[in-house]
């Protein structure tokens, strides 16, 4: 899109895949959100892997361990010719801003309306929870940087 200036991104977002989660970010710009796959084999392998072995717990151990690779997804996909990746993948979807009606943030979820459609994920990034790191702040001031007073924390 012309005249487009990304502000932000929140990493590590997870939707509930067949077999392993599905990794997902979102590149916030001036005009839109994006949420764009950032899955890899690796970080797929292994929440599969441990939450197979481990449960619950398992599943946390995968959030710590593809952490970063995630991170490091997401500021490459922030960077890269945006309507290319909208291109790429039929999964990724762009949201207009004028038709996002609000977004609720908790450190555990995060769920997006539209005029047309709901989308929920959970925020995977374990250092959310950590009420000590400013991550979720961070996640929460680039939306209402974009989006205004249709972004809700909780």
């Amino acid at each position: 899109m012309a005249d487009e200036r990304v502000i932000g991104y929140v990493d590590n977002l997870t939707a509930f895949g067949i077999i392993a989660p599905i990794r997902k970010s979102l590149v916030i710009t001036d005009k839109r959100v994006l949420i764009l796959d950032a899955s890899s084999m690796s970080s797929t392998a292994a929440s599969a892997g441990f939450a197979y072995v481990f449960g619950v717990f398992g599943r946390g151990v995968a959030n710590r361990i593809s952490k970063d690779e995630i991170q490091e997804t997401t500021k490459k996909l922030a960077q890269a010719n945006l309507d290319e990746l909208l291109k790429s993948n039929v999964d990724n979807v762009a949201l207009d801003g004028v038709n996002i009606e609000s977004v609720e943030i908790t450190r555990k979820n995060i769920v997006i309306k539209t005029n047309q459609k709901t989308f929920k994920y959970g925020l995977s990034n374990p250092d959310v929870r950590n009420k000590k790191s400013d991550v979720y702040e961070s996640y929460v001031q680039v939306l209402q940087t974009a989006l205004g007073s249709k972004v809700v924390a909780k």
